[in-house]
């Protein structure tokens, strides 16, 4: 059903790309909220759950190789069973990518185009994306692959521009209200980090599967310390304030002056973010699609590439009504919603199997040393 090979840097880009999209924008006035001037610890602490669930996929993908979640799931539960709990994971993908696409409309009517109606930039969204995936894999994985550089480049150089508006004394005392209000305000982080389980429908599609576990840690990592370095410069420069923006880190570019000639570099911050969102879209549309397709036991995924597209489009407007509702949503619905299907479901799905004793033939081989029992 694809014939396309990613590679292990071109995975490390796709999932620094899958959480840094919407994470550099958004959870700095969100972790601020619970943890102040300790929030740039939240990101960091979210790393350890993070690579306990590249290990428990990467276990998975050892067990059952060549299979996405779609099949591992009807290999464990059985077939009818197995179906019914992808149809769920299909809908999370499409209901959390529903989500996505709202937020990149909300802010592009809110930032850059007030008076344009959302469902023109959603639409003409998911019609880039569409055709990135009837290209195959390959296609969104290399547009990732060449734009993930030179964007955290980017990201990095108009960060750094804002360090003479730096108080470090917004940082201190680290921990003054003890560690309690970091874990609670690390909770947002740990689901978002969660959305790597894309990585089990990526898997099989790894031109060497046995690398999936190396560069996918890595990428965490990497996020990681993205993550709590644009928490950290926001809270030195914004103090208290970044609790109260929705989009702190446009907030904290717009300001930017270089001398009389380099002004008003948000809108270079804008370009940056809709190239990421664009490979974040791109990735979950693509597993939905995927997932679909192989439920249905389909020959091919492209013919349902356009109505998968028209139930986005439907579910961006309809999902949730308002940005605030989406602020709401990400904190408060978002979390449990997450931990189910990224967590509990992952690592209950390995214990059965592990109790069960099941693999696939070939995992069967490659425990064995190239020898089926």
């Amino acid at each position: 059903m694809e014939p396309g090979k990613i590679s292990c840097n071109q995975l490390f880009y796709i999932i620094i790309n899958i959480i840094s999209a919407t994470a550099i924008i958004f959870l700095p006035g969100i972790i601020a909220a619970e943890a102040g001037r300790d929030a740039w610890l939240a990101p960091l602490l979210s790393t350890v759950p993070g690579i306990c669930l590249v290990l428990i996929i990467a276990a998975l993908g050892e067990r059952f190789p060549g299979q996405t979640l779609m099949q591992y799931l009807q290999t464990i539960l059985g077939a009818w069973p197995g179906k019914m709990a992808g149809l769920l994971y299909v809908f999370f993908f499409l209901h959390t990518n529903s989500v996505i696409i709202r937020e990149f409309g909300e802010l592009m009517v809110g930032i850059v185009m007030p008076r344009t109606p959302l469902i023109v930039f959603h639409g003409i969204m998911i019609f880039l994306c569409a055709w990135a995936i009837r290209g195959g894999l390959e296609v969104p994985a290399r547009i990732i692959e060449l734009t993930v550089p030179p964007t955290i480049i980017v990201f990095i150089v108009m960060i750094l521009l804002t360090a003479q508006e730096m108080d470090l004394n917004n940082l201190l005392p680290v921990l003054e209200n003890g560690l309690k209000p970091v874990i609670r305000s690390s909770l947002d982080p740990i689901a978002w980090r969660g959305e790597i389980i894309i990585l089990a429908m990526l898997l099989p599609f790894l031109e060497k599967p046995g690398e999936g576990r190396r560069c996918t840690n890595w990428a965490v990592i990497v996020i990681g310390i993205i993550l709590a370095i644009d928490a950290m410069i926001n809270t030195a420069v914004l103090g208290t304030a970044v609790a109260h923006l929705t989009f702190p880190t446009f907030s904290l570019v717009r300001d930017v002056s270089v001398g009389d000639f380099l002004e008003r570099i948000e809108s270079v911050l804008v370009a940056v973010w809709v190239i990421g969102m664009f490979g974040k879209i791109t990735l979950f549309y693509y597993v939905a699609v995927l997932g679909s397709a192989q439920l249905f036991n389909l020959s091919d995924y492209r013919p349902v590439v356009l109505p998968i597209g028209i139930i986005l489009a439907a579910l961006s407007i309809y999902a949730v009504s308002s940005l605030s509702e989406i602020s709401g949503y990400i904190v408060v619905g978002f979390p449990p919603f997450a931990y189910i299907f990224e967590y509990i479901i992952p690592a209950a799905l390995l214990a059965l199997a592990w109790a069960m004793g099941l693999r696939s033939r070939e995992g069967e081989e490659a425990a064995g040393g190239g020898k089926a029992p």
